[in-house]
């Protein structure tokens, strides 16, 4: 019964926090957010505790390979959506993931290159953004039972045919980033593609945490170490995704401007003025 009500709750909860996220703080905050390991941390714990620990570290390896096929189609789908509807843009991106994803997999990369292989694919689809427009202002329905419906169920098919399907091609399948293709097709349809870029851009800047937490994930479950792979991971993730985002406010906040006013000081008193109003 309790992994029953886990497998029922985990995906909603955070569907339901990056979308309240997404209406609050806008596209950024609600990306940021989404990628988080939030539902592939319990994923794996639920595999585990039902299959074994062996069972869910073959399974986060295979989760951690996918990772570049992931940031992917995450850039395909933004790069779709300018062009195509939310329909012929998820399944054009989902065709890209499955074949980056098969080409990773027979490699069998060791796990710390499988981890800078999606580190560096989220880098390199970031400086191939397509152009960002204006985003417009989150408002709307949002959907929010059609988006719950969809990531539980998915969820619930990964954990229940986990055994059947094999860790490997499990693994590849929780690879398939459920929830935020969800939110980008719900954003699209929605908001339109502007809004669904601004989003995956976001997304993709976090996945850098999800790709760390799929390593440690990976590395503490060959130990066997199932209870310190879960708390590891999450706060592994939180971490890093806390260092991004406090570097990026630093670079991008009085700080930066200040460096780049040094040698302009009627310019610096300005920007003292305008802080201190």
């Amino acid at each position: 019964m309790l992994l029953l009500i886990l497998r029922l709750v985990s995906a909603p909860v955070v569907i339901l926090a990056a979308t309240m996220a997404q209406r609050r703080f806008g596209h950024a905050v609600s990306g940021l957010i989404v990628g988080l390991p939030l539902t592939s941390v319990p994923l794996l714990w639920l595999v585990a505790l039902g299959h074994g620990t062996p069972f869910a570290g073959s399974m986060s390896t295979a989760l951690l390979t996918a990772t570049s096929a992931q940031a992917v189609l995450i850039w395909s789908y933004a790069r779709l959506a300018r062009h195509f509807s939310p329909l012929v843009a998820a399944t054009g991106s989902i065709g890209v993931f499955v074949i980056v994803a098969l080409l990773t997999q027979a490699l069998h990369p060791s796990a710390p290159l499988a981890a800078l292989l999606g580190v560096a694919s989220c880098v390199l689809a970031l400086r191939a953004w397509p152009a960002l427009d204006a985003a417009p202002v989150v408002e709307g329905r949002y959907r929010i039972g059609v988006r719950v419906t969809l990531v539980t169920l998915f969820t619930i098919v990964v954990v229940s045919f986990a055994g059947w399907m094999g860790p490997q091609f499990a693994g590849l399948v929780a690879a398939l980033p459920a929830l935020s293709l969800v939110m980008a097709v719900v954003t699209h349809r929605e908001l339109g593609a502007s809004a669904t870029s601004h989003f995956l851009r976001s997304v993709t800047r976090g996945s850098v945490a999800y790709v760390i937490s799929m390593l440690v994930m990976t590395e503490l479950l060959r130990a066997g170490q199932l209870t310190l792979a879960v708390a590891g991971a999450l706060i592994g993730a939180l971490v890093v995704q806390a260092t991004l985002h406090l570097s990026e406010q630093w670079t991008a906040g009085p700080f930066a401007r200040r460096l780049a006013a040094r040698g302009e000081p009627h310019r610096v008193d300005e920007l003292d003025g305008v802080g201190s109003r």
